[in-house]
């Protein structure tokens, strides 16, 4: 048998097609493929008569060809149906959409809804341009269009498509994807305005903060994307992904609040390995309490499942927003701080992202086009802040996008920090709890925040001392006319804790501040400053107003957190600023006398708790500054309406960032206290034997100063919790 034969037994008989190729001389071959394309013009001819007719017998009541049209894109019936064949279709469709009446849109609706992503490549284009012929001569369709794109941009999209009956395909989730985009950027070069129907659409499916990790990340994803090329929706749909980040921010604060402490604490504790009981024990006692701690351990595991979750989500999203953030990669910050290995005689090595000395004209030009895209992102960014992170409490780690990007530029810095400045500060008809949560950002920034140098730390500073200083005379101005109006009862004016809650707020933030800088507000050899202190170590000239805040009626040591006033108390006195303790052991008898006054036990002797504050009774030097306000006869009293008003200043908007994946945005510029904390060489005071004494039940000034540096080093708005890590 020659080569050339066919098979005796073929299977099945060749195409007419194929035969005649295979009859077909090499010379000939130039006839048939002109004889194929006249096949496919003719084709596409009766596919177009079918079309028509199909759309003039609706017309004319009689659907039966339309039915049989519309079948052909029912997705029932793609797993016999090839793409060659649906490409003819479109074709055909594409000479004909001027003709379609409301009659027809049941198809534009089957047309719409075809999951024409997962398609090859030729059949996509061709669908595109179908989809872009359609708004052109029927704009009414472009919403339906847009729903579908914006229904597209989610995870449970692609689930369905996973889960359609009859489908065999196998396709890129990604290529998904990247075509929906690609057709809405067609749509949008047509029809520039489309922003206007898109943006309620985006709304509408953004996924609920309840839904799973993956459905966030990919809608998201794909809308930040579409912020990119849709420049009228940028600042809006930064504005959702940031408020639903801090949604499941504060969602994660209230279930850690809401966990019982026993369920906290039971989570540590190890089974019993020998599982027996004590004979003492009633077996049925032993049973119940067995079942209450197996309830306590199901409720635990499921509460801390649920918070890891969340942590989880919140960190992927939070990832996302700082890699759509971090435009232009290398270049991502300028230099404008030393690491904290880099200050020594030799100064600090070049930085990373220095600014290379010498640029083209073209570098130069894409170089100022990077800083105004990154400087018009921060004013949104900082818009956003403004109107919802800085109003929205108990917020854990949505605030650091702009803790990061303040350091890519010094002039965020200023921006941000004026901001706060202004809000704490200067605007007097802002909620006094805002001013307050102001108050507590300036601390944690200029406290945590490795770029703001020293010259920010001192303005920043200076102007919370003027405010503070300003303060204590209107507080005196309000003695001064209770006295004249003989209003003062017989402990003095009393006055309520939230009537000064913006004072005892930016006091806190000058304590916090100091505990962390008070390096930088050290008088050197190169300053000019007027001295203020004892010799030994000189202060700024602004300082003094902490002493005066300190020692004044209003009494800030007793109503901020407390943690932060012992940690103040500490480093104040070992750096020679201001002594407290003196003013600590009052509040302390104060407060313990109410107590037993309260119990009707007046005539019992005053006893300090085993578990009061660690200071010694006797103070180790004499106070260098009195209180004089506490034996004065005629005094104003801050009291507190409840107890909770104690703890309204204890807000930390900076703690520690504990997120593992999006970690590495701020670690980098996030100031450890273990970074500042005092060492040997810091202290002003000598050794002296009275360091050795403690009160009763006190574990000692070393292990307080154990306790208090692990306490700011992990210092969170719920210190108690534990601490959670997302897996």
């Amino acid at each position: 048998m020659s080569e050339a034969s066919a098979p005796s037994t073929p299977t099945t008989a060749p195409s007419r097609k194929r035969k005649r190729e295979l009859e077909t001389s090499p010379d000939d071959r130039p006839r048939s493929r002109k004889a194929s394309l006249q096949d496919d013009a003719y084709k596409k001819d009766m596919y177009l008569v079918f079309v028509k007719n199909a759309l003039k017998g609706k017309m004319q009541g009689n659907p039966t060809e339309f039915e049989q049209l519309l079948a052909q894109f029912n997705k029932a019936g793609l797993k016999d149906q090839s793409s060659s064949e649906l490409r003819l279709w479109v074709s055909a469709l594409k000479h004909v959409v001027s003709s379609l009446e409301r009659i027809h849109a049941p198809l534009v609706t089957v047309l719409i809804n075809f999951p024409w992503a997962t398609m090859e490549d030729e059949f996509a284009r061709s669908y595109m341009d179908l989809m872009g012929m359609l708004i052109s001569a029927r704009p009414e369709y472009l919403g339906a269009i847009l729903a579908q794109i914006a229904l597209g941009f989610t995870a449970r999209y692609v689930s369905d498509l996973n889960s359609t009956k009859g489908r065999e395909v196998f396709f890129d989730v990604s290529l998904v994807y990247e075509r929906q985009h690609f057709l809405l950027q067609r749509l949008l070069s047509l029809i520039p305005t489309l922003s206007t129907t898109l943006e309620p659409l985006i709304i509408r499916n953004f996924p609920h903060k309840r839904q799973d990790k993956e459905e966030q990340v990919a809608y998201i994803q794909n809308v930040l994307k579409l912020s990119e090329y849709c420049l009228e929706l940028r600042d809006r749909i930064l504005g959702l992904v940031v408020d639903r980040a801090i949604q499941i921010d504060v969602e994660i604060q209230v279930e850690l609040e809401d966990l019982d402490e026993g369920l906290l604490e039971s989570a540590t504790i190890p089974e019993d390995a020998s599982g027996e009981s004590s004979e003492e024990d009633d077996p049925n006692d032993n049973l119940s309490i067995n079942s209450d701690d197996d309830d306590y351990r199901k409720e635990e595991k499921t509460s801390l499942k649920k918070v890891a979750e969340m942590l989880s989500k919140l960190d992927a999203i939070l990832k996302l927003l700082f890699d759509h953030l971090n435009v232009g990669g290398s270049l991502s910050r300028f230099p404008q701080f030393r690491s904290p290995s880099s200050d020594s005689e030799t100064g600090p090595s070049t930085p990373p992202f220095a600014k290379p000395k010498s640029l083209s004209s073209l570098e130069e030009e894409s170089l100022e086009s990077l800083q105004a895209a990154r400087r018009s992102q921060f004013l949104t960014l900082l818009t956003i802040f403004d109107r919802t992170i800085l109003r929205t409490f108990k917020s854990r780690y949505t605030q650091f996008l702009l803790f990061w990007y303040s350091s890519l530029d010094p002039e965020y810095t200023d921006l941000f920090l004026g901001l706060l400045v202004s809000r704490a500060l200067f605007e007097q008809d802002q909620p006094a709890v805002t001013r307050s949560a102001a108050a507590s950002y300036i601390a944690s920034l200029v406290s945590r925040a490795l770029f703001v140098d020293r010259e920010s730390v001192r303005r920043t500073v200076g102007l919370l001392c003027e405010y503070l200083d300003g303060q204590l005379g209107y507080a005196d101005d309000l003695l001064a006319e209770a006295r004249q109006n003989e209003e003062l009862g017989p402990d003095g004016l009393k006055i309520s804790v939230s009537h000064f809650s913006v004072f005892y707020a930016v006091a806190q933030a000058v304590f916090l501040v100091f505990c962390f800088r008070w390096r930088d507000f050290e008088i050197t050899s190169d300053d000019d400053e007027e001295l203020v202190g004892r010799a030994g170590r000189k202060w700024i000239a602004e300082l003094d107003a902490v002493r005066r805040v300190v020692t004044s009626p209003l009494n800030p040591l007793k109503h901020c957190s407390q943690n932060v006033v012992k940690q103040f108390a500490r480093i104040a006195q070992k750096t020679g600023f201001v002594y407290c303790y003196g003013i600590l052991e009052n509040n302390k008898r104060a407060e313990w006398a109410a107590s037993v006054y309260s119990n009707s036990a007046a005539s019992s002797p005053i006893k300090f708790p085993s578990s009061g504050v660690s200071t010694p009774t006797t103070p180790r030097h004499p106070p260098r500054q009195s209180a004089p306000f506490l034996a004065s006869p005629a005094r104003l009293l801050v009291v507190a309406d409840s107890p909770v008003e104690n703890d309204v200043n204890a807000f930390f908007p900076f703690d520690p960032y504990k997120l593992p994946g999006s970690s590495s945005f701020i670690e980098d510029i996030y100031r450890e206290w273990s970074m500042v904390a005092l060492d040997e060489d810091d202290s002003d005071e000598e050794p002296d034997e009275d360091d050795q004494e403690v009160m009763v039940g006190d574990t000692g000034e070393e292990e307080e100063e154990v306790r208090l540096g692990h306490s700011f080093n992990e210092m969170s708005i719920s210190p108690r919790r534990i601490s959670l890590t997302a897996t």
